[in-house]
């Protein structure tokens, strides 16, 4: 499983990884940003998250009938772990998948979860593709205890290592790859270090 790791650490620097300066959806600002979507919206990509999750999920012991998250994020991850899971079902065990909505769907059943539907206390992972502070992650998880899930564990796909854990302590927390390892390549740390500097990226 290592060499699988490694090559998901390789596309999500190719494909998801910007150096530059954004302000991001908690509101600080970074020299780095993850677009989670060109990773886990390709072939490849989607493949290794899934096998990265259930590989961990497996290892770790945890029970669960169903993997979710807050959209749009976690949407093509838990569809690719249903899947995978399912293809794979002599090494794991089969995860159905499940939506949280931003907000209730305003007509209909005005649920906050799609996809899924089980007793109360039924246990659920959630997941989300990248976390930084946590709140959505941390919203996602309510939402899914409020419908009468169980959350037996939370998973992201990028830590990158801002206080998401903190908020998250209630819960057992399982990184699968943080900033750290995606930035630490000389090339990566030389642009960062050249912004921080003001002096923009190299023209050389």
């Amino acid at each position: 499983m290592g060499s699988e790791r490694e090559r998901l650490i390789e596309i999500l620097r190719e494909k998801s990884l910007q150096v530059g300066e954004f302000r991001l959806t908690s509101g600080m600002t970074s020299y780095y940003y993850f677009d989670s979507k060109p990773t886990t919206l390709d072939a490849e990509g989607a493949y290794l998250s899934a096998r990265l999750l259930l590989e961990r999920i497996r290892d770790e012991g945890i029970e669960a009938q169903a993997i979710g998250g807050m959209t749009l994020g976690a949407d093509p991850i838990v569809s690719a772990v249903a899947a995978v899971s399912y293809l794979h079902r002599d090494r794991y065990r089969p995860l159905s998948a499940f939506i949280v909505r931003k907000e209730a769907k305003s007509h209909g059943t005005q649920r906050f979860i799609e996809g899924f539907e089980a007793a109360q206390g039924t246990a659920v992972i959630i997941v989300d593709d990248v976390c930084t502070t946590g709140g959505s992650t941390l919203a996602a998880t309510q939402r899914a205890e409020q419908a009468g899930y169980r959350v037996a564990a939370v998973f992201c796909l990028v830590d990158r290592q801002q206080g998401g854990s903190r908020l998250l302590s209630e819960y057992p927390f399982f990184p699968l790859i943080t900033a750290a390892e995606l930035l630490d390549t000389p090339e990566i740390q030389q642009q960062i270090a050249e912004l921080k500097s003001g002096k923009g990226p190299s023209s050389e």
